[in-house]
């Protein structure tokens, strides 16, 4: 039979045979010895899209380019040149098309009697799958590989992150045992091999205990480490260490405390007020200097509202911009909203002329809005919306500016009241209360009535070549004793009233107003010279205890021997010169 394929090249090839190769997925062709084609299967045709008339008797060159075909000869020849009868290589063959694919290329000879070689029998295996097989297990070996080498410096890395970190971190195994702690851990926990912390710990904690002699404090948290299924298999330890971190937050408190002691000595120069009403006043001042929240100081007329709201600024961040006062009851309705928001030239009859208003004059400082009780509701409105987007429209003008400005405002009235009257918006009541301080009227801190008029003395005082009069003792009863309704302002006018109406080294009742001369139906007073020059139990003093009082007359005795000497004086009773200066002012001593 195969002498018979052989002469006619095959041309009848047994039909089962070619459908069994084509079921078992393989191409068939029968080449002569320069590769001319004889016969090929329906696979074959098939794969290569090409009809059997296309192929019978044509060259294998014609399927392929050039340089493609001379590699096929090449690889061809190698196996003749070793006088292989059967062999096998792997080449991309091109279809119709172009497009390549991989084949097992089995050859075998046919020869004739005398052993040379005149056909050959091709079977053409499609190894595409194999390829793209072989060719991902290549790129997973190659992704273990780097795998492998990613995961190890990862270790690496942790390794180096653990041992590194000034924290101490253990890593503990479910049941509480030591798998790993870095030298900072080793360190800290000495010989101790549990968790210092319950593993199961969800949230943070502060604690303190001796390690090597010395009681040091911790922030410790534990941290699950879980598999890929989510299983917790370890837990991590981590102890922070903030023993510096608090001392030096206690250093830093201290440091706050002592300036703002600083401040409070240097707010008790230039605000009187011994009375512990004021003396609350004072640290609210200072405590709202510290922030920039609105304020609203309420109390009756001249209690020195005006003179809080300044201090806040000059104690302030703003201390170096403006503070600008504005007495929203003193300016008429009409024309306040262009006073505080500006207007643009020609938004009414007399602007010839833009404004900026007093928020853009006050920018980075403070605007003080005195009575603003005394605001009507649309321009409450306008306000409000002021403080709620920080931003103002000048009165006639298309654009919004914005502005960097802190609000303090003040009021005599009660703005609850106003509330529940709805004369008053809650809404902006809120926003201006954010934090109050509350002034209360003379009458209910005596204390500072002596303080305050010896410094209006000196303040009016204009003649300075002579000492200043001073209060004989009956006015400084009748001082305690009045009621002030007209409050700090009151008392300052009747002082410099009395100065302008004094003739002698002491000021007399009939210096005053008849309102105070007169009061409790008293015409006249004793003068000065008709007392006996002897201290007088004020009833500002009557509130002291016992040891208050030894401590004045020991405080009132050592200035006298000092002759006032105050550094001297602070130094034979053991304090500080500002706590003498305290001591002075509580007592009336000055």
């Amino acid at each position: 039979m195969d002498k018979q394929l052989t002469s006619d090249h095959f041309s009848t090839l047994d039909e089962r045979v070619k459908k069994f190769l084509d079921v078992l997925n393989i191409g068939f062709i029968h080449m002569d010895m320069d590769m001319g084609i004889i016969d090929v299967n329906e696979k074959c045709l098939e794969w290569f899209g090409y009809r059997r008339e296309e192929a019978m008797g044509v060259h294998a060159s014609q399927f392929m380019k050039f340089e493609d075909f001379e590699r096929l000869r090449k690889l061809d020849d190698e196996q003749l040149e070793q006088n292989k009868l059967n062999y096998q290589f792997e080449f991309e063959l091109p279809n119709k098309h172009g497009s390549k694919t991989p084949y097992l290329i089995s050859v075998s000879l046919d020869v004739d009697g005398t052993g040379f070689p005149v056909n050959s029998y091709v079977l053409l295996t499609d190894i595409s799958e194999q390829k793209n097989m072989q060719e991902q297990l290549e790129k997973a070996n190659q992704a273990l590989a780097s795998g492998r080498e990613a995961l190890k410096a990862e270790k690496n890395m942790l390794e180096a992150i653990l041992f590194g970190i000034g924290d101490c971190v253990t890593i503990f195994d479910p049941h509480g045992t030591i798998l790993l702690s870095n030298p900072k851990g080793k360190e800290i926990r000495g010989d101790r091999q549990s968790p210092l912390m319950p593993l199961q710990i969800g949230q943070s904690q502060t604690f303190s205990f001796v390690t090597r002699g010395e009681l040091r404090q911790f922030l410790g948290q534990v941290e699950p480490i879980r598999d890929a299924h989510g299983q917790v298999y370890a837990y991590a330890e981590i102890l922070e260490e903030i023993t510096d971190q608090i001392k030096l937050e206690e250093k830093e408190s201290e440091l706050v405390q002592l300036r703002r002691e600083i401040k409070r000595l240097g707010l008790d120069k230039k605000m009187i007020g011994i009375s512990p009403a004021m003396q609350k006043i004072f640290d609210l001042i200072l405590r709202c200097a510290e922030v920039d929240s609105s304020v609203l100081i309420t109390g009756e007329t001249g209690v020195g509202k005006e003179l809080v709201a300044r201090e806040i600024h000059n104690q302030s961040n703003r201390k170096n911009k403006s503070f600008i006062a504005v007495n929203c009851g003193a300016i008429p309705e009409a024309l306040l909203e262009s006073e505080l928001f500006g207007h643009e030239k020609g938004a009414f009859t007399d602007a010839v002329t833009s404004r900026l208003g007093l928020f853009r004059e006050a920018s980075g400082g403070t605007i003080f809005l005195d009575e603003i009780g005394d605001l009507n509701l649309s321009l409450q409105v306008k306000l409000l919306r002021v403080l709620q987007e920080r931003e103002i429209r000048p009165v006639g003008g298309n654009r919004t500016y914005p502005i960097d400005v802190r609000v303090l405002t003040a009021t005599n009235k009660s703005l609850e009241h106003l509330v529940k009257q709805r004369l008053f918006r809650d809404d902006l009541y809120y926003r201006f209360a954010v934090i109050q301080i509350f002034i209360p009227p003379l009458r209910e801190r005596k204390e500072d009535i002596l303080p305050l008029a010896k410094y209006f003395l000196k303040k009016h005082w204009n003649k300075k070549d002579q000492p200043a009069p001073k209060l004989n003792h009956a006015i400084q009863l009748i001082l305690i004793d009045y009621p002030w309704p007209g409050n700090i302002r009151e008392l300052e006018n009747s002082i410099e009233h009395a100065l302008a109406m004094s003739r002698g080294t002491h000021l007399e009742s009939t210096d005053f107003p008849a309102t105070i001369a007169c009061y409790n139906g008293l015409k006249t007073l004793p003068r000065s010279e008709d007392l006996v020059d002897q201290p007088t139990n004020y009833p500002a003093l009557s509130h002291l205890k016992p040891w208050e009082l030894e401590e004045r007359t020991r405080i009132d005795s050592t200035l006298t021997s000092t002759r006032g000497n105050r550094s001297r004086a602070a130094q034979e009773l053991g304090v500080s010169r500002s706590t003498l200066w305290r001591k002075i002012k509580m007592y009336l001593l000055d």
